[in-house]
């Protein structure tokens, strides 16, 4: 078998949460999709913008939103105003929207304005889909909903051309 070799333009996921609280689920999730092949050909790349440092990182991840096609947001207890900035941007833009919450633990309490974002602007305002992790399935379960996203990416730019190109 071949070595295999990125494709000319892969898909850009762009992976948003607060970095301290999901750094390994984020490190684990690149790790998969960067490494998924598809003919010998690497497909999609993640965007870990926080891997990156210095008085830049603002203008950094703007660039890295502005390059992706599916935003994979990851909301926990932890309160971050970038992350909510960042589902915005991605909602500006249009790209889907694949948004995540952790499992409630008992012990540790949700910030409030974390709940407040999830309630009113994701579902209420966006109508956006939350899928709840399941513990010790975080990893397939966020992999599932991007493959399903691709997918349905595919079949929507068919649709498209034929609409545009009818026979």
């Amino acid at each position: 078998m071949a070595d295999s070799s990125p494709v000319d333009t892969p898909i850009v996921v762009f992976i948003s949460s607060h970095q301290n609280e999901f750094q390994e689920l984020r490190n684990e999730l690149k790790d998969q999709i960067d490494g998924a092949e598809l003919f010998d050909r690497y497909l999609m790349k993640v965007e870990l913008v926080e891997r990156r440092s210095g008085e830049r990182i603002r203008g950094d991840i703007t660039r890295a939103a502005k390059d992706a096609a599916i935003y994979v947001g990851i909301f926990g207890n932890k309160y971050s105003k970038t992350t909510m900035e960042e589902y915005r941007d991605a909602r500006r833009r249009g790209i889907p929207l694949l948004v995540f919450e952790a499992p409630k633990k008992r012990k540790k309490r949700r910030h409030h304005l974390v709940n407040e974002f999830l309630e009113k602007q994701v579902k209420e305002l966006d109508d956006v889909r939350i899928t709840t992790l399941k513990r010790n399935h975080e990893v397939s379960g966020i992999l599932e909903r991007v493959a399903n996203e691709v997918a349905a990416m595919v079949q929507q730019n068919l649709e498209v051309r034929r609409t545009l190109n009818p026979q």
